[in-house]
């Protein structure tokens, strides 16, 4: 009897030993680096930031429509045989290589205010993409906090099935000791080493939860699932009765639609979808713009005349039958080849003009554009509307839960103290004899019963709880 006990105590330290070991190599987190880390490399979130990124690109580019647009070309071309040449506009019967540069721009005085809805359009969207991220990132911090509170309350059970294993193996060991004296026949025991197998049973399955609960927290983190890491266990400030039922459903819901994202996104895309009824409205409206453009040629065969002095010429003709020579001077004119610059220089030719544009008939597209666009605006209505519903929604089943949860967390607590007050009793009386070991293990198991009633009522509640603070814009903290 000695010897095997001796080799529990030597078990359960190497045990302990190999625990705070593998503790130690753990990281610990934190409520707040869980949520810090989730956000960060949560893929929802990035996403939304892409579609943010997006939206800042498109308020850029809307910003940029008050702006003239300005584009320029050039051509160079081969020409074989007879052709134009279009720096001279004299044909020619030669091979030759010209070039034309051109460069243009234009701008819209008057389109109906379409340009300044586009903008305002533009940047409520961006807002709405903020919003977008700003709810994704709150939903994200609530199920990580969820999920760290289930580790908590799967650790506080497994502490507590533990304790209840550890009780049972004591009195198996003081059951032991009244054998060996003969105070207590060797079949007493039975009851309570099939007790102690049944508690065994509950610790592992405590442990599974425990698990299973690390891996939940684990892949909303985007971790491994072989990664190791413990959380730091908070100390846990539980709601008084007070905060609970000052708790009304119509006050919470206000504070939500105060501050919740979702909502503030709602109505920014309905005022979206109105600028895009008055932008619909400008494509039936004239258009005024102003253009200007600038050109020029070069070519390979464009020369231009230079004097180069005059010569002596002579030149015989017969006067009176007689042959005479007369000489005189005659200018010289010479041909030479344009540099590229100075003909692009030469070339150089420019105009502007205004222009009208005025919408006539469009097949309809104006038109069933226009009245898409007021669909658009019944549709955010609708949209905002049922958001609106699944908030108020949300928020009374919020606070009935967190009322409910409290009611139930205080029962649970009567509860626990009077099985807790009866085991006891039942222990003294088994210890002295008086009571048999079925009376005690069914104590047992209603005091154990009992705690763990209580344990799910008091995380229940702390969780919902933390479900009312989000609703009514309260970070989320555990202590």
């Amino acid at each position: 009897m000695l010897i095997s006990m001796l080799s529990r105590i030597i078990m359960s330290t190497l045990v302990i030993l190999v625990l705070c070991h593998a503790i130690d190599a753990q990281e610990v987190w934190t409520l707040d680096r869980c949520i810090d880390y989730a956000i960060e490399n949560s893929l929802s979130v990035k996403e939304a930031s892409v579609s943010r990124d997006a939206a800042v690109i498109d308020q850029k580019m809307a910003n940029q429509l008050r702006y003239p647009n300005v584009s320029g070309s050039t051509g160079y071309n081969l020409s074989l045989g007879r052709q134009v040449d279009p720096t001279t506009n004299d044909f020619i019967n030669q091979r030759f290589a010209n070039q034309g540069l051109s460069i243009s721009a234009g701008a819209t005085l008057f389109n109906g205010n379409r340009i300044t809805n586009q903008i305002k359009r533009a940047q409520f969207g961006k807002d709405a993409a903020d919003l977008d991220l700003e709810q994704i990132k709150n939903d994200l911090a609530l199920d990580v906090s969820l999920a760290f509170i289930q580790i908590l309350f799967s650790q506080e059970n497994l502490n507590n099935a533990q304790k209840s294993l550890d009780l049972i193996n004591s009195q198996i060991e003081q059951m032991d000791k009244q054998i060996d004296v003969g105070a207590r026949p060797k079949n007493a025991r039975l009851d309570l080493v099939a007790q102690a197998a049944t508690s065994e049973q509950l610790v592992i399955a405590a442990q599974n939860d425990i698990d299973i609960a690390y891996l939940s927290l684990k892949q909303l983190l985007q971790l491994d699932d072989s990664y190791e890491m413990t959380i730091e266990a908070p100390n846990i400030s539980i709601p008084t009765e007070y905060e609970t039922e000052a708790a009304k459903t119509g006050e919470v819901y206000k504070q939500a639609l105060g501050w919740q994202p979702s909502i503030k996104a709602g109505e920014l895309r309905k005022r979206n979808a109105e600028l895009g009824v008055a932008i619909s409205r400008a494509n039936l409206l004239p258009s005024l713009g102003i253009g200007g453009s600038l050109n020029t040629n070069w070519s390979s065969q464009f020369q231009q005349f230079v004097d180069g002095g005059t010569e002596l010429m002579t030149q015989e003709f017969i006067l009176n039958g007689e042959p005479v020579t007369v000489e005189f001077e005659s200018p010289v004119v010479n041909r030479v080849d344009v540099k590229y610059l100075d003909q692009l220089n030469q070339n150089l030719g420019y105009g502007f003009g205004l222009q009208v544009n005025v919408p006539i008939y469009s097949r309809g597209q104006n038109k069933g554009d226009l009245d898409l666009a007021k669909l658009e605006v019944v549709r955010s209505d609708i949209a905002n509307e049922q958001v609106k519903n699944r908030l108020k929604t949300d928020v009374q089943r919020a606070v009935t839960d967190v009322k409910a949860a409290r009611k139930s967390y205080e029962a649970a607590m009567r509860v626990a103290e009077a099985r807790g007050a009866a085991y006891q009793d039942t222990e003294k009386r088994f210890n002295l004899g008086v009571a048999n070991s079925f009376e005690f293990i069914t104590a047992q198991n209603q005091r154990d019963q009992a705690e763990v009633e209580l344990i799910i009522a008091k995380y229940d509640y702390i969780f919902k709880s933390k479900v009312l603070d989000y609703y009514q814009g309260k970070r989320i903290t555990l202590n």
